[in-house]
């Protein structure tokens, strides 16, 4: 009798942010394709249904550790991706409970005080020092534990000292992935080993075409696209990079339209805690000269029609470009370190870094001269590098 394949995969899937949304809808689509029987479940903090905006039901953290707990037959579990290594107890309820987010600004004295991650763990129910770290070593009936596209080029050395076990557990990983150059010098200055392999949502355009897309996207984006294909400017930025900067913001835009003749659509990407993209776009849009269209309720399928379909891409957002670049799309990556790391890592020459605020407009020229048989050819070697990854993850999870 061939031994069950179960495959736990865990994430922040339980908050309306594009990037983590995406990460399981790939992971499946990929493990998929080996023709294994598996069974999948997905755990977020708490449990959550965003699968009106096209993302997977979570179970909460709880259910995660009974699983890990009773699990019988073959079982992985994949820690999906993003800054997981890094991510506090703490951090995680700033994100989930506005009460909380209210006392961030007196955090730092209140630590001196209060373990505030301690207090976060046991509010979240959580049984592991940080989230998203652990090993066979915390749960004996799981087989494999996989770290998938991780990133961490700000990762603070000082939480090894912080959580003096996190070197060890990190070192104890069966396949530790990560996304850019700086997190693997990061963790590779604490003699943590890594894989250097693009973020698996690389792989989106693979499974998600422009033919799939317009079956799976509103009416208004499908009408938009329709009209204005390839002619726009696809626009998106975090709420706290617009702060006391929308005016600025808007000379670049209005800038570009100008220049250009391109119209310009604005949507948000996140609108979890802490990124709140819709309130900045509320407050930049109107400052505009020139025609623009501003999306508010969107699905992922709608951010990813849009960016697929637009003229370029310019946000903050690591898998706003993430897409872009999958969809062989131009791309200006903005203010975001996280981000300009990823475009050091793999964009293409010209484009692979990020502009500050006031570059917006000469990013938006810049990306306009890229050899779009460039941006094919990068598509196409991190297509196969994503693939090339998940071979190996396959292995592991299908014995």
């Amino acid at each position: 009798m061939t031994e069950q394949n179960n495959i736990l995969i865990i994430g922040a899937f339980d908050r309306y942010n594009y990037g983590d949304l995406l990460f399981p809808l790939v992971i499946e689509a990929q493990l998929s394709t080996y023709g294994r029987p598996y069974e999948v479940s997905y755990f977020g903090i708490i449990s959550s249904d965003l699968s009106a905006l096209g993302g997977k039901p979570t179970a909460d953290i709880r259910a995660f550790y009974r699983r890990c707990d009773e699990s019988t037959g073959h079982t992985s579990i994949v820690v999906a991706g993003g800054e997981a290594v890094a991510v506090t107890w703490s951090s995680l309820l700033l994100a989930l409970n506005k009460t909380f987010k209210r006392t961030h600004r007196f955090h730092h004295h209140l630590n001196k005080i209060v373990d505030l991650n301690a207090f976060a763990r046991r509010m979240l129910h959580g049984r592991t020092a940080l989230p998203f770290v652990f090993t066979n070593s915390d749960f004996p009936r799981i087989n494999r534990v996989i770290f998938n596209s991780l990133g961490g080029s700000e990762l603070d050395p000082s939480i090894f000292s912080r959580y003096p076990a996190l070197q060890d557990k990190l070192r104890q990983v069966d396949y530790f992935a990560v996304r850019d150059n700086a997190t693997q010098l990061n963790l590779a200055n604490q003699d943590i080993k890594t894989l250097l392999y693009p973020d698996s949502a690389i792989l989106m355009s693979k499974f998600f075409p422009n033919a799939v897309l317009i079956e799976r996207v509103s009416p208004a984006v499908r009408n938009y696209v329709a009209e204005k294909q390839g002619t726009y400017v696809f626009f998106q930025i975090k709420n706290n990079h617009a702060k006391n900067n929308e005016n600025r913001i808007a000379q670049q835009l209005n800038a570009i339209a100008q220049e250009s003749g391109m119209h310009l659509c604005l949507c948000p990407i996140g609108k979890a805690l802490n990124h709140d993209d819709h309130l900045a776009l509320q407050r930049i849009a109107p400052l505009l000269a020139h025609p623009c269209t501003v999306f508010d309720d969107v699905s992922i399928w709608d951010i990813m029609y849009l960016i697929a379909n637009a003229g370029v891409y310019i946000g903050t957002s690591l898998h706003g470009a993430i897409t872009a670049m999958s969809y062989a799309v131009p791309y200006v990556g903005v203010a975001v370190p996280k981000l300009n790391s990823y475009l050091q890592t793999w964009g293409v020459a010209g484009i692979n870094g990020i502009v500050a605020l006031d570059g917006i407009s000469e990013g938006f020229r810049q990306a306009l001269r890229v050899d779009r048989t460039a941006l094919h050819q990068s598509k196409e070697k991190q297509l196969k590098a994503a693939e090339e990854s998940f071979q190996q993850i396959s292995q592991l999870v299908f014995p």
